[in-house]
């Protein structure tokens, strides 16, 4: 059975993925959680969302590789906790909307979820 969900959050640590959940719930999005890429890349075949913030390093399987595992991804905002340049931002920039450095402050976050979904219902 599918469900759907505005917005996947994935990243290996639980406080910085439930900070980044909570947010958005406080702003009256549908959110649901996965720890690394496998898990999300799991959640995907039966859950549909419209927009995945996704962690560049985790373990299982990297943002990179969920990227490249999926046919046709929601949008995307990648999310790490370095600069994302060179060869790996050339990559994924083409299945990318943004690139977020941690932390990122509330604001912006909603601001990039925002525009996200209006890139969204232009899909």
């Amino acid at each position: 059975m599918s469900a759907t969900a505005d917005v996947l959050v994935v990243d290996d640590e639980e406080s910085l993925r439930s900070s980044v959940a909570d947010i958005l719930r406080g702003e009256g999005y549908s959110v649901i959680e996965a720890e690394d890429g496998q898990a999300a890349l799991n959640l995907l075949e039966t859950e549909k969302v419209v927009v995945i913030i996704l962690d560049q390093k985790m373990p299982r399987r990297s943002g990179i590789e969920v990227l490249n595992a999926l046919a046709s991804p929601p949008v995307v905002i990648f999310m790490s906790a370095h600069r994302i340049e060179g060869s790996e931002r050339a990559m994924v920039s083409d299945k990318v909307f943004s690139f977020l450095t941690k932390p990122v402050a509330p604001l912006q976050l909603l601001d990039e979820v925002a525009a996200a979904f209006r890139k969204g219902d232009h899909q």
